[in-house]
């Protein structure tokens, strides 16, 4: 299959607002050259290693991965015949705007292609805030404002929703009628996500298996018809909420995976179990495609 490139696009969303970083943005009225990236690609990462006092080397036990820090080099031309410093100062101040150190944002590289006569994109994000740059070191031959800077991932992932494109959650059900039986999620992606599960009663007792990594979360309680729990696994967070924002963390079983229950690249298959349940009953797992680097 052949594929054309029709063109990449850096964006940045902080505060409800979209900056466009790779060409013309309407907010600032600014057009940015987009010079390159570092950090884009593998997330950092540390080995976790132990050493006899007498041993040459070490024994590797796992690995974590780091939070990067990803640079973007700018350039805005300064357009000004009659008033080039004024122009520069005011370029500058629209650019620190943007990038407050107090707000956080998202990140978006989106790669336009055409493939026969379909156009599509693929889009990647990664949740970031400001950690310096910014120097605007002046060249005294040049008015024009290049300067670089430096965003921080705490969490380093990349990710997408549904399909290639969008920073939405990607919502699958787990129908009633499948209760009792198996269903199989395809994640796209290279890296676990964690997604946020919806319990929706009558349902009794429910059990979520994932087969394909073997972890399971038991819940022992009723949820009853028009109630919902919410398990949220996403790190820092593993709560089991329920409709009335009542902690039912309790209510889960001590054998449960719930520090590491998660949906594998590629096919999962899910088993759930539980009584009492009418064709009202459903769990709805929200995610998003999680990628260690683009």
């Amino acid at each position: 299959m052949t594929y054309n490139d029709l063109g990449t696009t850096l964006e940045y969303d902080t505060g409800g607002v979209t900056y466009t970083l790779s060409g013309a943005d309407t907010t600032t009225g600014l057009t940015f050259h987009y010079l390159g990236d570092q950090g884009f690609g593998l997330a950092p990462l540390r080995r976790i290693t132990t050493r006899g006092p007498l041993q040459d080397g070490d024994n590797d036990i796992d690995f974590r991965l780091e939070p990067r820090v990803l640079q973007v080099p700018l350039l805005v031309k300064n357009e000004s015949d009659t008033a080039p410093r004024y122009q520069h100062y005011q370029i500058r101040e629209k650019i620190l705007d943007i990038f407050r150190p107090q707000t956080s944002g998202v990140l978006r590289v989106m790669v336009e292609y055409i493939s026969g006569d379909i156009a599509d994109v693929i889009t990647r994000n990664i949740n970031v805030k400001v950690l310096g740059g910014l120097s605007f070191d002046v060249d005294p031959n040049s008015w024009n404002v290049r300067t670089v800077v430096q965003l921080r991932a705490d969490d380093p992932m990349w990710y997408s929703g549904s399909g290639f494109t969008g920073t939405t959650l990607l919502t699958t059900t787990y129908f009633d009628t499948n209760i009792g039986g198996t269903q199989t999620f395809a994640l796209a992606g290279n890296w676990p996500t964690f997604p946020i599960i919806r319990v929706n009663g009558p349902i009794t007792n429910p059990t979520i298996t994932n087969n394909t990594t073997g972890k399971s979360i038991a819940i022992t309680a009723t949820i009853s018809a028009g109630a919902y729990y919410d398990i949220d696994l996403s790190y820092g967070k593993k709560t089991v909420v329920d409709n009335g924002g009542v902690n039912r963390i309790s209510t889960v079983s001590s054998s449960s995976d719930l520090a590491t229950w998660a949906l594998a690249p590629g096919n999962n298959v899910i088993a759930i179990t539980g009584s009492g349940t009418t064709s009202a009953s459903d769990i709805n797992f929200s995610y998003y495609h999680r990628y260690t680097g683009i």
